[in-house]
């Protein structure tokens, strides 16, 4: 049964690979730079760290940020630069972010594998999706990415665009062999995703399919 169901969906995602055409599993974007709370270039401490390609900036969270992400959206916005937009998060989340706050003040040396990070449209100045981590480098040196984009901006790119920079920022830490990822048999549109940036299925279930990217092990 698992495998007739992992057939069926490797067919939906050859024919979305057959319209779209592959991408660079790895493209090499900019180093990362470190800011302070207000945005701006910070020498004493990185409090924040920030990614960029072609189309995003995406902003690891400190923590007082993300307090703000889960109780005062417009304040986030205006301490990472960007106009009020009227976003707020959604409800299902805040236990989410509250928990990686937990972890980040139990555990600072491993902040970036708890925040979040918020990927920003350049050319809107919006944010539009965030990204995660769940946690450091397990037994085996994985670290588990999980991700949501804003459905207005679904079918342009900018999700495999932020998965492929946050996968890649992540495997040049030497304690990072793989990265893992989940996903519902049913969410066509995110395995496409972990597929353009070169996941591949290392298990499935009846229910849930599990990508790995680096490593062994996967077929």
């Amino acid at each position: 049964m698992v495998q007739k169901i992992v057939d069926r969906l490797f067919r939906i995602l050859d024919k979305g690979q057959q319209r779209s055409g592959p991408m660079s599993v790895l493209p090499g974007y900019s180093s990362p730079s470190f800011l302070g709370i207000d945005g701006r270039p910070d020498s004493h401490e990185a409090t924040m760290m920030r990614l960029e390609t072609p189309r995003l900036t995406i902003i690891a969270l400190t923590v007082q940020q993300m307090r703000w992400q889960r109780d005062d959206f417009g304040r986030l916005e205006r301490a990472v630069g960007l106009a009020v937009s009227g976003q707020r998060l959604e409800d299902e989340l805040r236990p989410i972010v509250s928990r990686a706050i937990s972890h980040m003040r139990r555990r600072p040396y491993h902040v970036h594998w708890h925040c979040q990070w918020a990927a920003v449209l350049k050319e809107e100045s919006r944010i539009i999706g965030s990204l995660a981590f769940k946690g450091p480098p397990d037994r085996d040196n994985a670290v588990e990415i999980g991700y949501g984009f804003d459905p207005f901006y679904h079918n342009r790119g900018l999700a495999t665009e932020a998965v492929a920079e946050m996968v890649r920022w992540a495997l040049e830490d030497d304690s990072v062999e793989a990265v893992i990822a989940e996903t519902a048999n049913t969410n066509v549109a995110s395995m496409r995703v972990l597929q353009k940036v070169g996941f591949v299925i290392s298990s499935a279930t009846d229910r849930f399919l599990y990508w790995k990217i680096g490593g062994e092990g996967s077929f």
